[in-house]
């Protein structure tokens, strides 16, 4: 009955453990999808602040 008990432990242990990597891997995914979007749209995304930054120099004087 103990080991039964010690086995049943062990899989339950295991499960989390391969529930904890699962999330890890959805986690390293959703991280690499963003910095591959933040690097191909960079140009854009500096030129629309540069854009924005000229406007407000130009209001401003």
């Amino acid at each position: 009955m103990h080991a039964l008990l010690m086995i049943l432990r062990r899989l339950r242990d295991e499960e989390k453990g391969a529930t904890m990597v699962e999330y890890g891997l959805m986690l390293s995914l959703i991280v690499l999808a963003a910095l591959a979007g933040l690097t191909y749209f960079s140009g854009a995304i500096q030129q629309l602040y540069q854009g924005i930054a000229n406007d407000i120099v130009a209001a401003i004087h």
